[in-house]
């Protein structure tokens, strides 16, 4: 028991930790192997650290009190009115401190001093806010808390969940120079996924920056120090989301620039305003698909025919001569062999329209990448692991506060985003 007229602190602790190890040791001595005795410190720990948590709270709160005295409201002495207890929720378990309240008798307003440096809000302390919003922008609500429950014994709620990444998620971090800045070519690939929302399935814009080195031998050409932005925003508003993370990469120090996408027309609108100068390359497996698309037209699904063909289409492509293969899809559109959905003119028209985004042996031997693979693969890692969920339907400002968390931690900004939720609690 702690003696509630004892004041040093030391003391106080030193016989909290002592009580607590007297218990261990019994424990140890009981310990039918080390797998319990390792849950028996592991609780130890968590007991200890309660009691010290909860013991020098109270203390250092004392003692503030003591010397602010209230202090003065509209030109009046503050009187003390009452003490009060508040309980906030820690990832050492609910802790509880009695602080002073104080009210002014000419204006009546009340004041709780302690309350500045406790900085508990909402029932939760800091460090277990930042515990909650870090597991919950990587796994779902139920997983997180399932996870704190099972590594820390911290029991939670969904919706308690949810109003702490709300807070913690809400505002977008303003964009600021990454420590290292991109010493090769920047390269961004940039893609579209659908998510499922309240109001039916949306679109999310998604970009991956990289630092790439097309000097070294293809083997090891690999993108480095990859970034993503990405949001459910109109194309325009993307457009200036892209522009404020490739500045804080280094998009204007960069020796080259090149952006990689598939076919779709915000895409490379967006490029040609605000990279006019870049190397545009489109990814060569939705060419691709295209060309599979025309050749089953053709000659059938799954036909060695359409194998052929195809295989001739993609190296005429890959060489330098899409232009032939243009040619002879216009033939076969003329000779009546195009389907219902006109798939042989859109091919054409295709290859047409991108023809300066697909010189891939040039593309290849420069040293620039041909795929879009880092960007396709966010789509799944950074949107789809977490919002694409069996039954999951969310809201615009539920999604974005989760991605704004993901997108902190995926791009090594998670310190930045805990200075923020300092600032705004």
């Amino acid at each position: 028991m702690i003696i509630a007229e004892e004041r040093d602190l030391r003391t106080q602790l030193l016989r909290c930790v002592e009580a607590e190890t007297e218990v261990l040791v019994e424990q140890i001595a009981k310990a039918p192997n080390a797998g319990a005795m390792e849950h028996a410190v592991l609780e130890w720990r968590t007991r200890v650290g309660k009691v010290v948590m909860q013991t020098a709270c109270q203390d250092v709160v004392e003692r503030q009190e003591e010397a602010a005295r209230g202090g003065l409201c509209c030109g009046a002495a503050m009187t003390l009115h009452s003490r009060r207890e508040k309980t906030v929720l820690t990832l050492l378990g609910a802790v509880t401190v009695t602080r002073r309240y104080w009210r002014c008798p000419r204006c009546r307003r009340n004041v709780f001093p302690a309350d500045a440096w406790l900085g508990w809000s909402e029932g939760f302390s800091y460090p277990l806010q930042e515990a909650v919003a870090w597991t919950c922008s990587g796994q779902t609500y139920r997983e997180a808390l399932g996870s704190l429950k099972k590594l820390a014994g911290i029991e939670l709620s969904v919706l308690g969940a949810e109003q702490i990444v709300a807070r913690w998620g809400k505002e977008e971090l303003e964009v600021a120079p990454y420590a290292e800045r991109v010493k090769h070519a920047l390269v961004m690939q940039i893609d579209g996924a659908i998510t499922p929302m309240k109001e039916g399935w949306k679109e999310a814009k998604l970009a991956a920056c990289c630092d790439w080195d097309r000097t070294l031998e293809k083997a090891l050409r690999h993108p480095q120090a990859v970034t993503y932005v990405a949001d459910w925003k109109t194309a325009e508003e993307f457009r200036d989301l892209l522009w404020q993370e490739a500045v804080a990469r280094g998009v204007s120090t960069a020796r080259e620039v090149a952006v990689l996408g598939d076919g779709a027309p915000w895409i490379w609108d967006l490029v040609d305003h605000l990279f006019p100068y870049a190397v545009q390359i489109l990814d060569w497996y939705h060419l691709t698909e295209h060309l599979w698309k025309a050749g089953r037209v053709v000659h059938g699904e799954g036909t060695d025919l359409t194998q052929a063909l195809v295989e001739d289409w993609k190296t005429e492509v890959w060489e330098g001569r899409s232009e032939v293969v243009e040619e002879h899809l216009r033939e076969l559109v003329s000779a009546g062999k195009d389907d219902a959905e006109h798939t042989l003119r859109k091919c054409a028209d295709y290859l047409r329209t991108h023809q300066h985004r697909i010189r891939y042996a040039q593309f290849e031997a420069q040293g620039w990448p041909t795929g879009s693979g880092v960007v396709e693969g966010a789509c799944g890692h950074v949107l789809g692991l977490r919002f694409k969920r069996k039954s999951t339907r969310w809201t615009k400002p539920g999604a974005r506060a989760v991605l704004h968390l993901r997108l902190d931690r995926l791009n090594g900004r998670w310190e930045e985003r805990c200075a923020l939720a300092r600032k705004v609690a």
